[in-house]
């Protein structure tokens, strides 16, 4: 017998299919909805054909999810997805079921864990320090440069001496190195915060010069930027080809060698992008992202800016090729991505978490109805749906 609760959630279930629901009552409905809900998974606008392809998948896929866990609220929680995305027309939302019993995993890839904080720091005199095996604590020091790692595994530069006895004549520099999955954090001795993403290389200075500006270099990789004020020291960003000036600000900037092409996307402040090839130049206001390639420097007003932000344990993907998804995952799990039928072309929307075993990952990916996977030995081979 349905409670008053369960009776009130269907009736705006009906109202919403019959486009008579106010905003109060939808605001009402998704804070129900999302009660105990674990990652959605977004799909992109070519998961269906039309509304009543899309419809039928839905169902499809309900009927599965129902057939597979026999439990009235989550029976609720399905019918209640299906008025949902006739609604939103692009947005599958799975939920998961943390019963251990109920998911069929492949055991190969369910041993495949996410990555982790780890990194190596290169001195100037070529030592090199692992930083997942050092302890926190004081790690070296150059030129009156203290050299520390956090509790919490952050690498922390720091003047040893007085602000005017620190040494600005020679300018010494460190890189940090994260392999395939791996992710570091670094404070910069201007107080800038770095987030160093999976298979990326940082250059910089243990101490920026008192005059003129200050620059890092990003070798390749993804990194987020959190810019320490400073209105007489221009902060200069280079990777590649291309070069970021900014004084204070927030910005990611993706810059894969197999990427082909950089990617800087700005939350805050205001920065300008130059192509020192081209000599093209851009200025990026928050919720831009300009994109190098080839000859071609563009400039795309971003609809989600937080879709760039990794850092906060998350995949985002707007729009993104199943190439691009794939390349993502590679880097992050460590493993061999084969496409064994023409699907990199496939288009996802969508947020799924990072820190989920691949095999979690896999299933949410493929009950979109778009993609599946198989591991054969090392490889990771993705095909059609059957």
């Amino acid at each position: 017998m349905m409670n008053t609760r369960d009776r009130r959630i269907i009736l705006l279930a009906n109202k919403w299919l019959e486009q008579r629901i106010t905003n109060e009552e939808i605001a009402e409905f998704n804070q129900w909805y999302s009660e105990g809900l674990d990652h959605p998974v977004f799909v992109g606008k070519n998961y269906a054909a039309s509304d009543e392809d899309l419809r039928d998948r839905i169902y499809s896929v309900i009927q599965q999810q129902i057939h597979r866990k026999k439990r009235k609220n989550y029976w609720m929680r399905a019918v209640a997805a299906v008025f949902l995305m006739l609604n939103l027309g692009v947005a599958l939302y799975v939920y998961r079921n943390h019963e251990p019993d109920t998911v069929a995993k492949a055991p190969a890839i369910a041993d495949i864990r996410p990555g982790t904080d780890q990194a190596t720091l290169i001195l100037a005199d070529g030592r090199r320090i692992p930083l997942s095996d050092a302890a926190s604590g004081r790690l070296a020091e150059q030129s009156g440069v203290a050299i520390s790692k956090t509790a919490d595994g952050q690498l922390i530069y720091a003047i040893t001496g007085a602000t005017d006895a620190a040494p600005t004549d020679k300018v010494i520099y460190n890189t940090i190195e994260t392999p395939q999955g791996g992710q570091y954090q670094v404070k910069l001795p201007d107080g800038t915060h770095v987030w160093l993403n999976a298979a990326s290389s940082l250059r910089y200075p243990t101490s920026f010069p008192k005059i003129g500006h200050r620059e890092v270099a990003l070798t390749y990789g993804e990194a987020y930027f959190e810019v320490s004020h400073d209105e007489d020291h221009t902060f200069v960003l280079s990777s590649g080809r291309q070069d970021i000036e900014v004084i204070g600000t927030k910005f990611n900037i993706t810059a894969y060698p197999e990427d082909n092409l950089i990617k800087t996307t700005l939350l805050k402040g205001k920065v300008k992008v130059t192509d020192r090839l081209s000599k093209k130049e851009v200025w990026l206001q928050p919720g831009q992202q300009s994109i190098l390639q080839g000859d071609d420097l563009r400039v795309k007003t971003m609809v989600e800016v937080s879709s760039q932000l990794w850092k906060d344990g998350k995949f985002y993907f707007d729009n993104e090729k199943m190439s691009s998804i794939m390349q993502q995952i590679s880097r992050w799990y460590k493993v061999k991505v084969v496409f064994q039928d023409p699907v990199e072309e496939v288009q996802l929307s969508g947020s799924v978490s990072r820190f989920d075993k691949l095999s979690t990952l896999l299933e949410k990916l493929e009950q979109t109805g778009l993609v599946r996977f198989k591991r054969e030995d090392d490889q990771l081979m993705v095909l059609k749906p059957e």
